[in-house]
């Protein structure tokens, strides 16, 4: 007697083609990739925060210069409103006020001392524009202390 030999028939197993799949998403990251703005570099600037124990008022100096961001995001400079434009991410007029600052602070020799005073509500990115406003090519000023702050423990 000839045995018959079993076969198995091989089922084929539905599949899902994934190279369509990997086109669209090398699409959408190529248009991610094309439409996003690339920020400034952030500059890395030398300042000192205020601490817990400190709560005595800070000594005035000839040379200090107080920046206040406002809630509004309007930059305001020895009580001297100069940038209001919250949409711009460059403050063209605290450049130049801080232009002539340090100039002057070069010709009599000094470093001169800025204290920013940021309120809790303004957004943080105003606060990075500023920072970045004062390390700027020309003007490099370091010499900054922080004040304004709330203690959220």
């Amino acid at each position: 007697m000839a045995k018959r030999r079993r076969t198995a028939q091989a089922e084929d197993e539905p599949q899902m083609d994934m190279s369509s799949m990997i086109d669209v998403s090398f699409l959408l990251l190529i248009y991610f990739l094309v439409t996003s703005t690339l920020d400034p570099k952030e500059a890395d600037l030398g300042f000192t925060l205020p601490t817990s124990q400190s709560n005595s008022a800070v000594e005035v100096e000839l040379d200090q210069n107080i920046i206040e961001v406002n809630d509004e995001g309007h930059i305001v400079m020895n009580e001297e409103t100069l940038d209001t434009d919250t949409d711009s991410r460059k403050l063209p007029m605290l450049e130049a006020k801080l232009r002539e600052i340090v100039s002057a602070a070069n010709t009599v020799g000094q470093d001169p001392l800025v204290i920013i005073s940021a309120n809790d509500t303004a957004k943080g990115q105003r606060f990075v524009d500023v920072l970045n406003t004062l390390a700027l090519k020309g003007i490099e000023i370091t010499n900054v202390t922080l004040t304004g702050f709330t203690d959220d423990e």
